[in-house]
């Protein structure tokens, strides 16, 4: 038997359940040294205030700085690791994955856009202890067999399945 994982779905989902796990209580923040000013679009900055309770409620801490400019404060502590321009952008961005997360609440749609953006992309190379700190992760995850946008982060193939695409005919 032999599993074998998206390393991106299945870091999306990690990073999901730590985030959306901090919606009923409060969310961690990690202050930035700086406060960052961020121009946005017309749309963007829409966007921003229509979401900017629920931006707080997953971490972010931000205030309107002008007619086209916000001033970030703070990001999720789960990607503190991320530019603020980049990790806000992605927050209010929809994408065409949003309509497959139909059953999330906002706060979880925007956590999922998030994900996206601050996962370990495919093909990025992760040391052994990465890797193996990712597979304990998803195994904690309350979901762990699919990423939050439905695909999956690991499938089984069995050792007969392995067999035929190698040209054998069965197992030994």
């Amino acid at each position: 038997m032999a599993f074998t994982s998206d390393q991106h779905a299945a870091h999306e989902r990690v990073l999901f359940e730590k985030m959306a796990g901090t919606i009923e209580g409060k969310a961690t923040s990690q202050m930035l040294l700086e406060p960052k000013a961020l121009h946005l679009s017309s749309g963007l900055m829409d966007v921003f205030i229509a979401e900017q309770e629920t931006l707080q409620k997953v971490g972010f801490i931000a205030e309107l700085f002008g007619p086209e400019t916000i001033r970030v404060f703070a990001l999720p502590a789960a990607i503190q690791h991320l530019d603020p321009d980049e990790a806000l952008k992605g927050a209010l961005e929809a994408d065409e994955e949003d309509r497959s997360v139909v059953e999330l609440n906002r706060e979880q749609r925007i956590i999922s856009r998030i994900c996206k953006r601050a996962a370990v992309k495919g093909g990025q190379v992760l040391s052994v202890e990465e890797q193996e700190r990712l597979v304990r992760d998803l195994e904690n995850c309350e979901s762990p067999r699919t990423c939050p946008h439905g695909r999956p982060t690991m499938i089984h193939l069995s050792v007969d399945t392995l067999a035929r695409q190698f040209g054998r005919l069965g197992s030994r």
